[in-house]
């Protein structure tokens, strides 16, 4: 049986390392969209989300470590704590997944765009970053600018500086939402995926603990 162990060994080593991959990862994406939302200026409803997911990703980190190393050892009362995690990481998923709500999320969403095209009424500017990253053009469309208020060269696609004849047709109401709902549908997913691969992980633990409990057992019999 000493074949099975370390094959056991090895494979937990290959998954834990895989899933240190996967934690770095989701650790950048949570970087790197909570920096594009405080450029947008969106930050203020989601600061919350992006520290909770985070940690999920620092959590997630440090018990593929954990695994690698208890794996490598052969150590049982590290795979415990490492067991240990992976269980707190599916009861956080769950929780994120219970907690799903994309019509709360769209009207939060809402209350972001609404907010800057207020701020463009009077200070002209205030919508140039949204339309520019979202292709879009004034609240609901580019008739929202009359005529005392010109469509500004952000509503306009440019191409090594010559700008497109007509506007962008699709205002950044709908265009934002359906970005941001993407964004918030695809987090959903991995939530219920990342779940699963956890779960695999547990089955991989616990059966590698069972095989390092028999080996003193036959020693002692």
């Amino acid at each position: 049986m000493p074949t099975l162990q370390v094959c056991l060994q090895w494979t937990a080593v290959v998954f834990n390392t895989f899933t240190l991959i996967i934690g770095s990862l989701a650790a950048l994406a949570g970087v790197y969209e909570l920096l594009y939302k405080l450029e947008e200026g969106s930050a203020t409803h989601i600061d919350f989300e992006k520290i909770r997911q985070l940690t999920l990703a620092g959590t997630l980190i440090l018990a593929a470590v954990i695994g690698c190393s208890g794996a490598f050892l052969g150590s049982i009362k590290v795979l415990v704590v490492h067991l240990v995690l992976l269980v707190c990481l599916i009861g956080a998923h769950i929780y994120q997944l219970m907690h799903y709500n994309e019509a709360r999320h769209v009207n939060t969403t809402e209350e972001f765009v609404m907010g800057i095209w207020l701020k463009e009424l009077s200070h002209s500017g205030a919508m140039h970053q949204l339309e520019q990253r979202y292709e879009c053009c004034g609240n609901k469309g580019f008739s929202d600018y009359t005529s005392t208020m010109r469509a500004p060269q952000s509503c306009f696609h440019t191409v090594d500086g010559v700008h497109a004849l007509y506007p962008y047709t699709e205002g950044c109401m709908s265009a934002v939402k359906r970005a941001h709902l993407s964004i918030y549908r695809f987090e959903k997913w991995v939530h219920s995926g990342l779940i699963g691969y956890e779960i695999i992980g547990i089955i991989l633990g616990i059966t590698l603990c069972c095989q390092l409990t028999n080996k003193p057992r036959r020693y002692t019999y």
